[in-house]
């Protein structure tokens, strides 16, 4: 695993010392609930080809990818608006694949991290 696939463990404290366990949990939910929802839009999107619509669906993962330490989400998320915005739209779609695979090895550890802070709040 390189640093490109590990999170951020300084992004989750700041969410931690911002609003506490339960509200770290909240936030890493609903940034988990908003990439679930916005890959298959841009996914969508790209299909039709159009890429306006592509960096619309990406641009909210841009920064709540980083709030959450999911640092490669974020750079390519960065990226896909940088080449949508320079009209370099060939590049979009290989970039959005890496999006999508990012997101699928960050997930499993951002919802354990969610479920670990859950259950830090359930216990005495």
């Amino acid at each position: 695993m390189s640093d490109w696939d590990t999170l951020d463990a300084r992004a989750l404290q700041r969410l931690r010392e911002l609003g506490g366990t339960r509200f770290a949990a909240q936030m890493i939910g609903l940034f988990l609930e908003l990439a679930r929802r916005k890959l298959p839009e841009a996914r969508a999107a790209e299909g039709r080809q159009d890429f306006q619509a592509v960096r619309q669906a990406v641009h909210p993962l841009r920064s709540s990818s980083g709030n959450v330490g999911a640092g490669a989400m974020m750079e390519l998320a960065t990226q896909i608006e940088e080449r949508v915005a320079r009209a370099e739209e060939a590049d979009v779609p290989p970039l959005l694949r890496e999006l999508e695979a990012a997101f699928a090895r960050v997930e499993p550890r951002l919802e354990t991290e969610r479920k670990s802070l859950l259950a830090c709040r359930e216990s005495p």
